[in-house]
């Protein structure tokens, strides 16, 4: 289903009692935030799209968490259920020859159908005529008419965070569309985050070779949800993100050129920001509170100059909030789980399913069943996921059997806790991780780990290991202290009274067979869900585990199979981390107390 503009989404939302409409003046500087990330983590039926209609400083709506569960997703993708995204595809994708007329025919319609929804060529509105240039502004554009949102106590400024960022490769002319955050300097000044992995860093860096002395960007907001979707969506160098979008929307997409820039943009756009980037360029952008619920210390990066803005008559502001999950991003990620699915099984047959759970922010944790068939099964489709694509910044793989729901973290535990020996199921490797993980010991590089926790046919389940209650309530440094499945013990120690090396012996000593993670004193660690956070978040796996082995140590039953210990503790220099430590996104005191008190006439619940 194609959606004329954001309108007819919002339409639909409403239509489906899955819109809030709210008219009491909101301030976009952190209450719309607090606002949000309360509806994102309430009760499900409390999730709701919420469209403010009275922000102050400008006369746009804000249309925010329209992305922000599962059913609003898939309709946002025009399916009825996320689960179609990788059917339709599967089915368009699949390498087996059709067999008999009547498949062969029904084959060749699939395809036809696909070849229309991208269009024989661009399509194209004349310039002015747009819904996007319904309002023209080149004499003094100010980015001061837009409602951005400022939306952490702690960030450098307000942000664009729900851009459709078009460039061109400066030497090919392949257009790139990219979800990049844009922090607001002035009226007339953006900063562009696009990181080094990213296709916009790529043409950054083409054009510097090239002596390019400008690249021209333009900044889209809104238009069918699926056109601003496509941006996040992880494609191949080369392929035009608005293919994928008019595949899926049933139909291509139109444009329009310009009206300052040599570029072309959604015609059903709701706003519009033409400019360009000096590649040589860059100035402090950040800190930024961000989707891994840390904020992203300050760094260098391009600068964009606004040389004009388009509208319609009547735009709607779309926008996101990220943090600490789960968030509305969230399904954003997992309708590319989704659908890019079918892409992972088309190189790597033996998938069955993957889930990549809120905890792991995207690409610190990814779970893949598969029907092993040899020893080291396992590890041959890490490497190889390792190797395919924006795949290559995954910091964690659990491998599990395909009669293990991947998306059940219960069942994918148990799996780990009964079939994984350390010592011989970890496969940790040094390589390329998302830039903005805190934890590596490099930027852009550190420790990642892949676990098989699938059966193996030559050893026992492994068995639960003992606790010695007492002698850890009576431990020295230890704040709190749970168990999780007779398998893992959990523990918020006090580093400057029981060091790290001192804290795995001493545990193990009276927790034999148990696997260790080690928590910030300050820590819930009954909270599982933050504990899985902090635990894949905080650790670079080459530096911050320590596997017991069997048998070996003085600690380890005899014959008894390795254990892990993790430390998910923050660290610094005398931890052996050089980059700084950032601090947690927490939103302020004053702002929740006035959410608090406005509460009622939000009109929510």
């Amino acid at each position: 289903m194609a959606y004329n503009d954001l309108h007819a989404f919002v339409a639909r939302l409403e239509a489906a009692g899955e819109l809030v409409r709210i008219s009491t003046p909101v301030s976009p500087h952190l209450e719309i935030t607090e606002i949000t990330d309360r509806v994102s983590k309430g009760p499900a039926g409390r999730n709701k799209a919420l469209l403010f209609e009275n922000v102050e400083g400008s006369s746009m709506p804000v249309l925010i968490n329209a992305y922000g569960s599962p059913r609003r997703m898939a309709w946002a993708l025009g399916v009825d259920n996320l689960e179609d995204l990788r059917h339709n595809l599967a089915k368009l994708i699949d390498p087996r020859l059709p067999k008999g007329k009547r498949a062969m025919a029904a084959r060749g319609l699939e395809l036809l159908g696909a070849l229309r929804s991208i269009g024989l060529g661009p399509k194209y509105v004349r310039q002015g005529k747009a819904l996007c240039q319904q309002v023209i502004i080149t004499e003094n554009p100010s980015l001061d008419r837009l409602p951005i949102l400022t939306c952490w106590p702690g960030d450098g400024g307000p942000f664009i965070t729900l851009p459709q960022v078009i460039t061109r490769d400066p030497a090919t002319g392949q257009r790139n569309v990219g979800m990049y955050r844009l922090q607001k300097v002035d009226e007339r000044t953006l900063m562009m985050h696009w990181q080094r992995h990213k296709g916009g860093a790529d043409h950054e860096r083409e054009a510097r070779a090239l002596q390019k002395p400008r690249i021209p960007v333009a900044v889209a907001l809104g238009g069918d949800p699926v056109e601003m979707w496509c941006g996040s969506a992880p494609l191949p160098p080369g392929i035009d993100e608005y293919l994928l979008a008019g595949w899926l929307r049933g139909k291509p997409v139109s444009f329009v050129k310009c009206i300052t820039q040599n570029l072309e943009v959604p015609a059903d756009a709701e706003i519009v920001i033409e400019g360009y980037l000096d590649p040589n360029e860059q100035r402090p952008e950040g800190p930024f509170g961000d989707h891994t619920g840390f904020y992203t210390p300050q760094d260098l990066f391009p600068v964009m100059h606004v040389t004009a803005i388009t509208h319609r008559r009547d735009p709607i502001y779309p926008t996101t909030i990220v943090g600490k999950p789960p968030m509305e991003d969230y399904w954003m990620g997992k309708a590319t789980e989704r659908l890019f699915l079918p892409l992972m099984q088309l190189f790597l047959g033996e998938i069955v399913d993957v889930n990549m759970p809120a905890e792991g922010v995207f690409h610190n944790l990814v779970i893949i069943s598969i029907k092993p068939r040899f020893p080291g099964h396992a590890q041959k489709v890490m490497y190889g996921l390792w190797g395919l694509g924006l795949m290559m910044l995954a910091k964690g793989f659990i491998v599990v059997d395909a009669d293990v729901n991947v998306h059940d973290l219960d069942a994918v535990a148990e799996a780990v806790l009964r079939h994984v020996d350390w010592k011989r199921d970890a496969t940790v490797v040094d390589g390329p991780v998302d830039q903005l993980d805190h934890s590596a010991i490099r930027d852009s590089y550190g420790g990642k780990i892949g676990v098989d926790a699938t059966r193996k046919p030559d050893r026992a389940p492994v068995e639960a290991g003992r606790l010695d209650r007492t002698g850890l309530d009576r431990l020295p440094g230890v704040r709190a202290w749970t168990t999780v499945k007779d398998g893992v013990l959990i523990a918020a120690i006090d580093k400057t009274h029981l060091p790290i090396a001192e804290a795995y012996e001493a545990l193990w000593a009276l927790a034999p067979g148990y696997n260790l993670v080690l928590l910030d004193a300050s820590v819930d660690v009954h909270n599982l869900s933050d504990v899985a956070w902090r635990a894949l978040g905080n650790v670079d796996w080459r530096r911050d585990i320590l596997i017991q082995n069997g048998g070996i140590d003085h600690f380890a039953p005899p014959g008894a199979p390795s254990c892990i210990g993790i430390d998910a503790t923050a660290k610094g220099p005398r931890d052996g981390h050089p980059r700084g430590w950032p601090d947690e996104i927490v939103m302020s005191d004053e702002v929740r107390r006035l959410v608090d008190e406005k509460w009622a006439q939000y009109g929510i619940d």
